[in-house]
């Protein structure tokens, strides 16, 4: 019964709108990251071309997560998701000086590795719910692994990035239209609701 009363979860001062279409933009930057990865495999052993596509990847993800984090920024822990952002950004840079595949490897996992801290402290924070957290954690934590195993095999490294990012961008989606708040937060219900509880 409570989750069918889902704005009641959200601060007064978030929009549930502004916060699914940010979601949305956020899902939306994952998915044509991971897509543009996957039609793009003949190409991935020109390391050079990699760079580029993870410089353009994270430059979107960086400014999706960063809007996130504007529609969210009245909530607890929701800077962290502005330093998200920003990691996004710095791992898009990075990439560029980054020397090889071995380079990018590192940019990858060092990058990964970081949002898996930010969303284990966001979630430690009451920043979101524990099942949204530990799952995104876990998978950052996968990309860590996957990266810096196949960081001598470029085709391989970014595959694994972009089936990341397809897979975020759905666990994304879905939370975009779940109407929970990734805040974690549960606001007082209405006395109306709550005499019917």
């Amino acid at each position: 019964m409570a989750e069918a009363l889902s704005d009641a979860t959200l601060p007064a001062t978030v929009d549930p709108r502004s916060l699914r279409t940010a979601r949305i933009l956020r899902a939306g930057a994952l998915l044509v990251t991971g897509l543009v990865i996957t039609f793009t495999a003949p190409l991935h052993q020109q390391v050079e071309f990699d760079r580029w596509l993870l410089l353009v990847g994270f430059v979107l993800i960086g400014f999706a997560t960063i809007v996130e984090y504007i529609a969210l920024r009245s909530t607890p822990a929701s800077r962290l998701l502005a330093v998200r952002g920003g990691l996004a950004i710095a791992a898009a840079f990075a990439s560029v000086l980054a020397d090889g595949s071995t380079g990018l490897a590192w940019v990858i996992a060092v990058w990964a590795a970081l949002t898996a801290l930010t969303t284990l402290t966001r979630t430690g924070l009451g920043g979101q719910p524990r099942s949204v957290g530990l799952p995104s954690a876990l998978l950052d934590a996968g990309l860590v692994a996957a990266a810096l195993l196949t960081r001598a095999d470029p085709v391989a490294m970014i595959g694994f990035f972009g089936a990341y990012a397809v897979i975020r961008s759905v666990f994304l989606g879905i939370s975009a239209f779940d109407g929970r708040s990734s805040s974690g937060e549960r606001q007082p219900l209405p006395s109306a609701a709550a005499d019917t509880i």
